[in-house]
């Protein structure tokens, strides 16, 4: 008899073993499950897999990339009035974080869904930490704002390989361990998030100026290091896909051209009018409106393409299978994200706003007062995985997530001038409870697609949150301007005129205070430490009672993510051993080698 040179078909004289035993006893092969094939699933969903060093290498690259990855988003922030003042032009600062934010949601979808049809995820990764290189770069040199912009833009692209970083985790694990892998690649976002505004922090305390510049060298070192860690740590063999041809171009066709042309236009535009609207031009004009109305009925007839121009698009109609496992599961997912978006928004933006104008004004201690946040974000991370993993569900974690997020919410909208130590106690109550929805969400959202649109869905959740943190930003400084521009006059004046100030120096005394700079209040007439002292006081009154409706709002939208999330399925059945694509030869725990172990059979 001819023998074959596969060793799981060798010594045909033993007894028959199942098509089960074969896959117990060696999975070699690096599959992805093909819709419509006879192909099995990877069998060995009993058996707890054995893993060695080359996977726990790959998902340590992969780790250091995504916070890299985060630390570009969420550095700046923390000294964005300062970076705007050292070039002079803050009215257009807001765009250094929307910059990398926009190109993730308009570019995100594109990459993720090439990385499945061109099995392409390695070089992806790479060519987003090159561009994040040449961006981190172009930055320090910078005479105008427009170079920072720039160079953000293109760090964007590094930034938009985040979905990827979220799914390749839990690709190369086994599935039940995936709330456990969002929790891992979440602490290093949650500590990419202290290190990262504390580090760019101390060094514009240094220099006030020009400081800032010397972070993005560092963190051009970062993308670098990124890349080298990639390049030697994460070798995934070839897969075969859903959508294997002989030829590039053939796979070209299957990639969604006319609706990835459609959603960067509509991304960009209805991005670009949300952040034109209340700042740089008003919401009425017709810069702003032309832009919002073109990226919204492009939007439109994007949504339109992908429901009836085509099923394999970038809103694959395999993402919306029926059932509650499946598409119902994946739909409530996406919304929920761009709930956790807005959510996230209150703190990052409206955070270091309401500390600075109440508590204070060193850039340094600044940002370390929105630590507890994140501290606690990392420590909640894994203790709501390691539920969900042991209990296979997401959908309790979640829900007790949102009701812990909720309740710092309410005490954040409660805090009034003298409630320092308040602020950043629920600070670390929202932080603890942030921790679930978002390791639950991307879980729910990768757990209830085929694996083979792992990515896209993935993407399409980031852009989802994208798209919806921007607007919420655009909807909340709207809102805060508005209460601020009302509340303010209504509680200074008269509590300075009440401390002894000459009504003929209000003027000045407003203009100044609203500068910040309260040196200049001394050469006012009639200023004396009691009319400052009052003044002050009424303003931070007026700007606590300003932005507590928007922790307000947020609570109440809160309560309604909280309710939702109870329709979402546990996804307890999906939550096996199964790998989908790992990186290595996987066999159970106990069992030596493929082949030794068909010989003792």
């Amino acid at each position: 008899m001819e023998s074959s040179s596969n060793p799981c078909d060798r010594n045909a004289n033993a007894p028959a073993l199942s098509n089960n035993d074969k896959d117990r006893a060696c999975s070699t092969e690096h599959r992805e499950h093909i819709p419509g094939s006879d192909q099995p699933d990877q069998a060995d969903v009993q058996n707890e897999p054995e893993l060695h060093w080359r996977t726990y290498c790959a998902l340590f690259a992969l780790i250091i990339t995504n916070y890299v990855a985060v630390i570009s988003l969420q550095a700046p922030p923390a000294v964005l009035n300062y970076i705007g003042s050292s070039l002079g032009s803050t009215e257009h600062q807001a765009w250094i974080i929307n910059a990398p934010n926009l190109v993730c949601a308009a570019v995100g979808p594109i990459l993720s869904s090439a990385s499945d049809i061109f099995q392409a995820r390695k070089h992806i990764l790479l060519g987003g930490c090159a561009m994040g290189v040449i961006g981190c770069a172009i930055v320090p040199g910078s005479k105008d704002i427009y170079r920072v912009i720039a160079g953000q833009t293109i760090v964007g692209f590094g930034y938009a390989t985040t979905p990827l970083l979220y799914a390749i985790p839990s690709e190369i694990l086994p599935k039940k361990w995936r709330p456990i892998a969002q929790a891992i690649v979440n602490v290093a976002a949650a500590i990419a998030s202290i290190t990262g505004p504390l580090a760019i922090g101390a060094l514009t305390r240094r220099d006030m100026i020009n400081g800032w510049r010397r972070f993005w060298w560092i963190e051009m070192a970062m993308w670098a290091a990124s890349l080298l860690s990639l390049l030697f740590g994460y070798n995934p063999p070839r897969r075969e896909t859903a959508y294997e041809s002989p030829l590039w171009y053939q796979k070209l066709a299957k990639l969604d051209i006319p609706g990835s042309i459609l959603l960067t236009a509509s991304s960009t535009l209805l991005l670009v009018g949300l952040g034109l609207g209340g700042s740089n031009s008003s919401w009425t004009s017709a810069r702003t409106l032309s832009t919002l109305i073109i990226g919204g009925v492009l939007g439109v007839i994007f949504g339109f393409y992908e429901w009836k121009g085509t099923t394999t698009g970038i809103l694959h109609h395999e993402l919306f299978l029926p059932g509650k496992d499946n598409g119902r599961t994946f739909a409530l997912c996406i919304a929920l994200f761009g709930v956790e978006a807005i959510l996230i928004v209150s703190f990052i933006v409206f955070y270091p706003l309401l500390t600075q104008a109440l508590y204070e004004t060193d850039v340094f201690l600044l940002v370390a007062r929105s630590m507890p946040y994140w501290v606690a974000a990392a420590f909640g991370a894994p203790f709501w995985g390691y539920l969900s993993t042991r209990f296979r569900t997401i959908k309790w974690p979640m829900i007790c997530g949102f009701i812990i997020w909720g309740v710092g919410t309410i005490g954040l909208a409660t805090l009034q001038p003298k409630h320092d130590f308040n602020a950043m106690a629920f600070a670390a109550v929202s932080g603890f409870g942030f921790g679930a929805p978002l390791v639950m969400i991307v879980t729910g959202v990768q757990l209830s697609v085929p694996h083979h649109l792992i990515a896209t869905a993935t993407s399409v959740a980031t852009s989802s949150r994208a798209l919806c943190n921007t607007t919420f930003t655009s909807i909340y400084v709207a809102i805060l301007t508005s209460r601020l521009s009302t509340s303010i006059p209504r509680h200074v004046p008269p509590a300075i005129i009440l401390a002894g100030l000459p009504i003929d120096s209000v003027a000045g005394f407003m203009a100044a205070l609203a500068s910040g700079q309260l040196s200049a209040l001394t050469s006012l007439p009639g200023v004396t430490p009691a009319v400052i002292e009052a003044g002050v006081a009424a303003y931070k009154q007026a700007y606590a009672d300003s932005i507590r409706v928007l922790y307000i709002i947020t609570a109440a939208i809160t309560a309604v993510a909280t309710i939702a999330a109870v329709f979402i399925s546990n996804m307890r059945e999906r939550m096996t051993n199964r790998i989908d694509a790992p990186v290595e030869e996987v066999l159970s725990k106990g069992t030596t080698h493929c082949e030794t172990g068909l010989e003792k059979s």
